[in-house]
């Protein structure tokens, strides 16, 4: 990998040649027009004459020079080299461009500068701990086994990353883009998520203990076997994600979107579900013991072997909903909709609601 400048990305390795190449013109186009000024004034130009061309001179060979020496902007990038270089080689070239990469960011997050740009770059067991890098574009890249707890990673690009077993814990996420990333077993305890993009993100196993996730788009992420026990997943996007096993126990998933979400097997014991959308939900065998579903929309849910003793129904929508088997004997049922609902003799239910 490769580390430019941004403006000088386009023709940096060409740079040298241009400066010979604009050299030569210039030298040739002014021999050219002093040749021509001798030729009008029959070899004896006056003062006025050689101050002209002299000014004219200095004018063109500045403005090259202030086109070759123009600051570009202050954006660092880091993209994959053109050549290709023997297997061998390569091992052990990239244990020194990690260390490169690994320097740039401890250097950006010191500098004010907030649009670096990380392509593909291989930061796997980098230490990033308490960093800023705020906006920095890292798509693409592995940073698997990473340490960047603590680290402020506002609006940051993670799409498409590579962060196995990856340290997020306590670190500052919000608006960032992590979708389509491998967040197997990564470790997000404590971090803030807000309105994060993790859409399509597989998380499966990840750590997501007392989590910020309010606003957040997990849309069709995998969340199987992953930890979300007292997190905040209010106004959460859960649409077709997989929280099958999952641990959500004490979590606050109030007004989340959770509409065909896969929850078989998992753990909503105490969770707040206040007019949470779980239309279509599949929740086979569900532990959701005292948790709180006032006004939630259940509408064709199935909630076949589930556990809802103690559970809050007020005003549910369970219309259509699969009750096969479930435990709601002592349920608050109380102005629920139970229209169309499908029992079997399994089902514990008070007469009352029926």
């Amino acid at each position: 990998m490769t580390l430019v400048n941004s403006e000088n990305f386009r023709f940096y390795d060409k740079k040298a040649k241009m400066r010979l190449i604009s050299l030569v013109k210039q030298v040739t186009w002014l021999g050219l027009g002093f040749t021509l000024v001798l030729l009008l004034t029959k070899g004896h130009p006056s003062e006025f004459m050689i101050g002209l061309y002299l000014c004219f001179t200095f004018f063109v060979t500045w403005s090259k020079h202030w086109w070759f020496e123009k600051k570009p902007e202050n954006v660092l990038t880091i993209s994959p080299p053109l050549n290709h270089k023997e297997l061998s080689d390569t091992e052990n070239e990239l244990d020194c461009q990690s260390n490169l990469i690994e320097k740039a960011l401890h250097l950006k997050s010191q500098s004010h500068n907030n649009s670096m740009n990380f392509i593909l770059a291989n930061l796997k067991n980098a230490q990033l701990a308490d960093l800023n890098l705020n906006c920095a574009y890292l798509s693409g890249s592995n940073l698997s086994h990473a340490n960047l707890s603590g680290a402020s990673l506002w609006n940051s690009n993670f799409s498409t990353a590579q962060l196995v077993d990856t340290n997020f814990s306590n670190a500052i996420l919000k608006n960032a883009n992590l979708s389509s990333s491998n967040l197997i077993n990564a470790n997000l305890s404590s971090a803030d998520l807000k309105e994060a993009n993790l859409s399509n993100a597989n998380l499966s196993n990840a750590d997501l203990r007392d989590t910020d996730l309010s606003g957040a788009n997990l849309s069709n992420a995998d969340l199987s076997d992953a930890n979300l026990s007292s997190g905040n997943l209010t106004n959460v996007y859960l649409w077709s994600a997989n929280l099958n096993r999952a641990n959500l126990l004490g979590a606050n998933l109030s007004s989340a979107y959770m509409n065909s979400t896969k929850l078989r097997n998992a753990n909503l014991s105490g969770a707040l579900l206040k007019d949470t959308n779980l239309s279509d939900a599949k929740l086979q065998e569900a532990n959701l013991t005292g948790t709180n579903l006032c006004g939630a929309n259940l509408c064709c849910a199935n909630l076949k072997n589930a556990n809802l003793s103690n559970a809050n129904l007020e005003n549910a929508n369970l219309e259509g909903a699969n009750l096969e088997g479930a435990d709601l004997s002592t349920a608050n049922l109380n102005g629920a909709n139970l229209r169309c609902v499908r029992i079997n003799q399994a089902t514990q239910m008070h007469k009352k609601w029926l």
